[in-house]
């Protein structure tokens, strides 16, 4: 447990200063995207190390701004690009005739050119210009607003050109977890809503739960089904209800757990201590609380100390003021929501209430 919170540390460092520092190098040296991805493949090999997940972990895992678990590491070979074409759309932008002149070229190497890249993203650029304003997901039209090509100039041109790659390597990240039938489970999940991880977020988790985590979502529990795949096992089926036993079958879909409680239990445990301490609560009597009163006269010379008055206006608590409160939790034994809450729209784990207390 150690070793994975020591490891998260090692991979913020490593992710935030590292990058920082050799972003510029590679930016302005002529280094083919060959080499960077060497580089990146033995950055992920400790990265999946040091986070506890299985080696077989894709780099989508990791870097796929679309996933259903974003999380805050930067991919080194999407900077190397992003640099490389800011670095050639500022020499073709610049203002100095040495420059132009010049026409300096940029090695990357045969896998990747800079130069194709920034004229596919600026074909992209126009071309989206044609074809106008799109809904790309639930917000609606009109919701967001769109920068357009010909409008803009300068950095704002650059920036768009820059995002344009980024949208690239994320759209062949996402086809590439398409193509992936067991970790790229993700794809198909319409309703389920992004969460995004941030540095803070992991350094507050306990000890191997962002590993359970990571594992969860892309499939890589030691399920019986995956321990079958993996060659650690013979038999994938469930040992209390005899189906196939899937990380989505032991995590939300056993019906022997369903009806035992297994999935609830902790939730149940809870509630039911916080229903304990609310029903000790309500049958405490508070006393009236007393204060005394001082008068002072004009100048402040002579005081004039009073008795004590009863304050019966100022309530010690939400349960003061009557005696029938009626405490409900949603436990195995509840049986429905009262008459008073199904009325409503709310489905509350707990409901107190009381018929003398309510308003007229």
């Amino acid at each position: 447990m150690k070793d994975i919170r020591r490891g998260a540390e090692t991979l913020e460092l490593a992710s935030e200063s590292l990058l920082a520092i050799n972003k510029c190098g590679l930016r302005v040296y002529d280094i083919c995207s060959s080499t960077v991805e060497a580089i990146e493949a033995k950055i992920n090999k400790y990265t999946r190390k040091w986070l506890g997940v299985h080696p077989s972990l894709s780099d989508v895992a990791m870097y796929c701004r679309k996933a259903k678990l974003k999380l805050p590491m930067k991919s080194i070979l999407e900077e190397y690009k992003c640099g490389k074409a800011r670095l050639l759309t500022m020499l073709e932008e610049t203002d100095d005739p040495v420059v132009k002149t010049v026409q300096p070229s940029l090695k990357t190497g045969r896998k990747w050119k800079v130069t194709e890249a920034v004229d596919e993203a600026k074909e992209c650029l126009k071309m989206k210009e044609v074809i106008g304003q799109t809904q790309t997901d639930r917000r609606g039209l009109g919701s967001t607003t769109a920068k357009w090509w010909s409008t803009t100039e300068g950095k704002e041109k650059r920036d768009m050109i820059i995002d344009e790659i980024r949208n690239k390597e994320n759209s062949t990240r996402v086809q590439k977890a398409v193509q992936q039938s067991q970790q790229g489970q993700w794809t198909n999940w319409d309703t389920a809503i992004q969460r995004s991880l941030t540095w803070n977020d992991i350094r507050h988790m306990t000890p191997l739960r962002i590993s359970f985590l990571i594992r969860s979502i892309y499939d890589l529990l030691p399920s019986n089904a995956n321990l079958v795949r993996w060659g650690k096992k013979d038999d994938p089926t469930c040992p209390l209800c005899q189906g196939r036993q899937t990380t989505e079958h032991v995590l939300s879909s056993c019906k022997v757990a369903l009806s035992q409680g297994r999935y609830t239990w902790r939730h149940d445990r809870v509630l039911q201590q916080l229903a304990s301490v609310i029903s000790t609560a309500k049958g405490e009597i508070h006393p009236s609380s007393t204060r005394s009163t001082v008068f002072t006269t004009e100048g402040g010379v002579k005081k004039w100390h009073g008795g004590s008055i009863p304050i019966n206006t100022h309530r010690k608590g939400l349960l003061d003021g009557c005696d029938d409160w009626v405490v409900l939790a949603d436990l195995p034994e509840w049986e429905r929501h009262p008459d008073v809450i199904r009325e409503t729209a709310l489905r509350p784990d707990i409901v107190i209430h009381s018929a003398s207390a309510k308003p007229p």
